[in-house]
C-alpha cells in the first residue's frame, strides 16, 4: 500500500508539471513569467539607521535617509542595521520588462522615471515613521513641467496601477520648503576619520588603482567610516592599514535648489527632486501634455491572434508605456473602447509590441513606427523567449 501511494503521488506530481500543448496561455501567466519587476535589478544597500545616510543607485538616483526613519509594523523605531532595496526604472526597456505601464484612471502618463524603495530588518518589511520622509533626486536628460509623484502597486493579475498624485512643483503639498531650509547648503554630506597605507607602497600614486578604489568605497560608504582604533584589512593580496585621525574629513555635495519647481542641477545633470512619504513605488509623471497630441486611427492586426487566449499588445515611446485594448474586430488599439480613438502625439517614435504564450512557450513580435493620424500595423507572433525578447528590445529601443 505504501508503494502504491508513492506511485500515485509521483504520478500526480509529474502530471501537474506537464504542460498541455493545447494550453493557449493567460494574461496572468504571461505577466508572471515574462514581464514583471523580477527582471529589473534589485540593488541592495546596508545602512546604520542611527546616523544619516545617502545611497546612490547605479543609474544615478540619490536618496537621503535621515537617522531613525524606519519603524516596524508595531510602530517601533529601528535603531540598527537595515537593508535597503532599490529598483531604478529610468528607461523604456525597464518599463517594458518590468511591465510598468504608465496610465492614471485610463489616461496616458508621461514618465520622468520610476523607482522602488523597500527597507527590511530581520526579513520584515519596514515603514517610514510618521514624521520622516526620503529626499530623492532622480536624474533626467530633460525636465518636464507639471510633473507629479504617483504611488504605485501591482494588482492580482500583474497589471500596474498608479494613484495618489502629488505635484512635484508644489512645495506646500509635500513640506519641501521646511525640509530644504535645513539641507539647502550641503544636502548630501558624509565624513570619515581615517588615513591609510598600503603595505609595500610609500607613495599613494603607486598603489594599485583597484585597491585605492576599494579603500575609497569603504571610507565613504553610508555616512562614512569612523574607527575607534588603528586597524588593518586585506584587499586581494594587499594589506591596508587604517590609522585613526582626531579630525574628520568631510565630503559635501552642493547643489542649487530652484524653489517652486523643486529641481536642481548636480554636475551638469538635471534631476527631479522630491520627497517619498511611503516606501514602495514612486513614479514621476504628468498626464500626456504634448502639443502634437490628437485623436488618431491606429490599429494593430495580429495575424495569428486566434491561436492564443490572450495577446498582450503594448506601445512604448521615450516617456510612455501604454497597454493595448482588443477591439470587437480583434484588432488592437491603445484606448478603452471600440468607439474611442486613442489620443497620441503625431510624429513621435513608438514601438508596438505583442506577446502571448501557448503550451508553456512564449511568442513575440514588434514594429517601430512614427505615429501618424491614420495607420495600421501588421504583426505575427513567433516563438521566442524572455531572454530573446529582452535582447531584441535592448537593441531596438
Amino acid at each position: 500500500m505504501k508503494y502504491s501511494i508513492a506511485i500515485i503521488t509521483l504520478t500526480l506530481i509529474l502530471a501537474s508539471c506537464t504542460v498541455n500543448p493545447e494550453d493557449k496561455g493567460s494574461k496572468t501567466e504571461l505577466l508572471n513569467f515574462v514581464y514583471n519587476e523580477e527582471n529589473l535589478e534589485h540593488q541592495k544597500y546596508t545602512i546604520d539607521t542611527r546616523v544619516d545616510n545617502i545611497i546612490e543607485g547605479d543609474n544615478g538616483t540619490k536618496i537621503k535617509i535621515k537617522k531613525e526613519s524606519f519603524v516596524d509594523t508595531k510602530g517601533n523605531v529601528i535603531k540598527d542595521t537595515v537593508t535597503i532595496s532599490l529598483i531604478e526604472a529610468l528607461d523604456p526597456l525597464s518599463m517594458v520588462m518590468g511591465n510598468l505601464t504608465t496610465t492614471y484612471e485610463g489616461q496616458p502618463l508621461e514618465s520622468g522615471g520610476m523607482i522602488q524603495v523597500i527597507a527590511t530588518f530581520n526579513g520584515e518589511n519596514l515603514e517610514l515613521a510618521a514624521n520622516k520622509n526620503l529626499l530623492v533626486a532622480v536624474p533626467s536628460d530633460t525636465l518636464l513641467p507639471g510633473m507629479s509623484i504617483f504611488e504605485g502597486a501591482r494588482d492580482t493579475i500583474g497589471s500596474f496601477n498608479w494613484f495618489n498624485p502629488v505635484p512635484i512643483d508644489d512645495p506646500s503639498g509635500v513640506d519641501l520648503e521646511d525640509t530644504l531650509a535645513d539641507d539647502i547648503q550641503f544636502e548630501f554630506e558624509k565624513s570619515h576619520n581615517i588615513k591609510y597605507l598600503v603595505e609595500g607602497f610609500e607613495k599613494q600614486e603607486d598603489q594599485p588603482i583597484e585597491v585605492r578604489d576599494e579603500v575609497s568605497r569603504i571610507a565613504w560608504e553610508g555616512a562614512g567610516l569612523k574607527i575607534n582604533a588603528d586597524s588593518s584589512l586585506m584587499i586581494d593580496t594587499f594589506e591596508v592599514k587604517f590609522f585613526k585621525q582626531d579630525t574628520l574629513t568631510f565630503w559635501r555635495q552642493e547643489f542649487n535648489v530652484n524653489q517652486g519647481t523643486n529641481t536642481f542641477i548636480t554636475d551638469q545633470n538635471l534631476s527631479y527632486v522630491f520627497q517619498m512619504k511611503k516606501l514602495g513605488w514612486a513614479n514621476i509623471d504628468r498626464l500626456l501634455d504634448d502639443p502634437r497630441t490628437t485623436n488618431v486611427d491606429l490599429f494593430v492586426n495580429v495575424k495569428n491572434h486566434e491561436e492564443f487566449n490572450f495577446v498582450y499588445a503594448t506601445m512604448i515611446t521615450k516617456n510612455m508605456y501604454l497597454p493595448g485594448y482588443q477591439k470587437a474586430d480583434n484588432t488592437y488599439s491603445f484606448t478603452h473602447g471600440d468607439y474611442e480613438k486613442p489620443r497620441l502625439p503625431v510624429g513621435e517614435k513608438a514601438t508596438i509590441i505583442v506577446t502571448a504564450s501557448k503550451g508553456g512557450k512564449t511568442y513575440f513580435d514588434f514594429q517601430t513606427i512614427e505615429i501618424a493620424e491614420s495607420q495600421k500595423v501588421e504583426l505575427n507572433l513567433n516563438e521566442s523567449s524572455k531572454t530573446k525578447i529582452e535582447k531584441t528590445l535592448e537593441e531596438s529601443l
